[in-house]
């Protein structure tokens, strides 16, 4: 697949990848990097995939000289002598049922297309994150692996893709208020893009960088589209330039990694993270 990185990021940008150990197995074994909608999310952020309400606004009215057309012709319908002949009867009906359904409608097809898009999350940062050995450490059992944009890149543009999903783009989370009435619409734009690079300002913790695709929407049947996710298929290990385990770990864990990483033949270092380490360091004073 084409994968295009965006002006935000730069090719030696350090990422990290926080999970638990099955997920970390599943990562090597099916040979690929899972993409997940982003209405998988919405228990930890029930906001995932909506930009803030000015752009919600903004994109609403783009259908507004649509929608003025049909009301014009209810109106004008509207002040026929009664009784209407039957075609009338069923273009007033039909039109009072577009104006209606016109939020609901819009709604669907925001929540189809935003909350159907796909990623992969990453950590961005040159270091490690308590924060984040403790939300996806799995209670002292996590691994991390680092990578870089460029790796991430290059692994990415194996995977093969479909006539509707050719791009994968790589870009960097906006956090911002969503309750500052100063937004502007222009404001709710990363890199071009609306989807999925913006979140609200309480998720700054999180450093993301995303991989991201559009889903495989059929938009002339919107109405029956069911969101599944991607797995781009590439060589994980040559993504892969360090494994690290949580530094709550016991040393029985991490020789249980070291083993798994053996077995799936990557080559780089598997360590325990040095987070809760060196203290003694500072007081070598001469």
């Amino acid at each position: 697949m084409k994968v295009e990185v965006l002006k935000s990021l730069t090719d030696d940008m350090v990422l990290w990848r926080y999970m638990s150990l099955d997920k970390f197995i599943n990562l090597l074994d099916d040979e690929g990097i899972y993409f997940a909608p982003l209405e998988s999310y919405q228990d930890t952020d029930p906001f995932e995939g909506y930009p803030p309400a000015v752009a919600l606004k903004a994109i609403y009215s783009l259908s507004d000289s649509t929608y003025q057309i049909a009301s014009d012709a209810l109106l004008k319908a509207e002040n026929l002598e009664r009784p209407w002949p039957p075609a009338v009867e069923e273009a007033v009906a039909t039109a009072r049922a577009e104006l209606k359904n016109r939020p609901a409608k819009f709604r669907s097809l925001i929540d189809a297309l935003f909350k159907g898009t796909l990623v992969s999350c990453w950590y961005y940062s040159k270091h490690q994150s308590e924060a984040m050995w403790k939300l996806y450490g799995d209670q002292g059992k996590g691994v991390a692996i680092r990578t870089t944009v460029a790796k991430l890149k290059a692994a990415l543009a194996q995977a093969e893709g479909n006539a509707r999903q050719k791009t994968i783009f790589v870009g960097k989370v906006k956090y911002i208020d969503y309750s500052d009435p100063l937004i502007t619409a222009p404001d709710c734009k990363v890199d071009g893009h609306i989807i999925p690079l913006m979140k609200r300002i309480s998720y700054a913790h999180e450093n993301e960088v995303r991989a991201f695709l559009s889903p495989d929407i059929d938009t002339s049947n919107i109405e029956k589209f069911t969101i599944k996710p991607f797995m781009a298929s590439c060589d994980v290990r040559s993504l892969i330039e360090g494994v690290y385990v949580s530094p709550y770990t016991s040393s029985q864990f991490l020789k249980a990694v070291q083993a798994i990483v053996g077995k799936y033949e990557l080559l780089c270092s598997v360590e325990k993270s040095d987070l809760l380490s060196g203290t003694d360091d500072l007081f070598r004073l001469e």
